[in-house]
C-alpha cells in the first residue's frame, strides 16, 4: 500500500510560500514521521481485531522514518511465522484432550469414558471467531507446548510451505520427520484488507493536519518562540 501526500505537499508549499523549501522538507519529514506513528498504533490495533496474534508479536509493526532529503516514510512488518500455538490450539483424542492458553499454559484433561469419534487434527483460532482444525496434526503432553504434524517444509519458487503426510511411512518405530507447525506472519496480518483500509484512513485524515503543526513549530521557533 502507497500513500501519496505529494498533493498536500505542494499546496502547503504555495500557502506558506515565505518558507524555503528546506524549511517546507524539514516539516514534511516530522509530519510524515507523526503521521506513521498514528498509523503503526492503528495497524497493531486493526490486526487484534482481526486476528488473535499475541500482543508479543504484534511489536514487529515498525516506522522507518523519512528525513528531509528522503520525504518517504514506511511502515514495516516482520515477515516471521508465528508458531501455531500460539492461537489457543485444542487436540482432542478418544481418552482426553491438550490445549494450550493464550498465555501459553499447556492444560490436559483425561475422559471418564472414552470417546468413539474425536477431532482428527488440532484446532486453532487464527481469525478472530474462526476455529478451524488443521488435519492430521496432533499434540504431545510435556514441558513445551507444541503442534506437530508428519511432513516437512520446502521452500522453491519464491514459495515456503509445508508438504504434510496424512499417514506413517514407517510401519514401526521412528515415523520422522515430524514438524512443529507455524502459521501466518505479521506482515500477512499488516495487508489484511481490512486492515490496509484503517491505516489509510488514519494517514489520509491526520497527514494534512500534523504538516501544518509541524509548520506552524518551525515559525514559531523562526520568531523565538517557544
Amino acid at each position: 500500500m502507497r500513500v501519496n501526500v505529494d498533493k498536500t505537499i505542494r499546496d502547503l508549499q504555495k500557502e506558506f510560500a515565505h518558507l524555503s523549501k528546506e524549511q517546507m522538507n524539514k516539516a514534511a519529514a516530522r509530519a510524515i514521521n507523526r503521521t506513521l506513528l498514528k498509523g503503526r498504533t492503528e495497524a497493531r490495533k486493526a490486526v487484534k481485531v482481526e486476528y488473535n496474534i499475541p500482543q508479543k508479536n504484534l511489536n514487529g509493526i515498525k516506522n522507518k522514518n523519512a528525513f528531509p532529503s528522503f520525504l518517504e516514510g514506511y511502515i514495516t512488518a516482520s515477515a516471521k511465522p508465528i508458531p501455531m500455538d500460539a492461537f489457543s490450539p485444542r487436540f482432542e483424542t478418544s481418552t482426553g484432550s491438550i490445549s494450550i492458553s493464550r498465555k501459553g499454559v499447556q492444560k490436559t484433561k483425561d475422559y471418564k469414558r472414552a470417546k468413539k469419534n474425536p477431532g482428527k487434527g488440532v484446532s486453532v483460532e487464527v481469525k478472530k471467531g474462526q476455529r478451524e482444525v488443521v488435519p492430521y496434526a496432533f499434540m504431545i503432553k510435556g514441558p513445551k507446548p507444541r503442534v506437530f504434524a508428519r511432513g516437512k517444509y520446502k521452500m522453491g519458487g519464491g514459495s515456503f510451505g509445508f508438504i504434510q503426510r496424512n499417514k506413517r511411512e514407517n510401519k514401526s518405530g521412528n515415523d520422522t520427520p515430524i514438524k512443529p507447525l507455524i502459521s501466518v506472519t505479521v506482515h500477512g496480518a499488516v495487508i489484511n484488507d481490512n486492515v490496509r483500509q484503517r491505516i489509510r484512513n488514519i494517514i489520509d485524515e491526520n497527514f494534512e493536519k500534523d504538516m501544518r503543526h509541524e509548520i506552524r513549530y518551525l515559525i514559531s521557533k523562526m520568531h523565538g518562540g517557544a
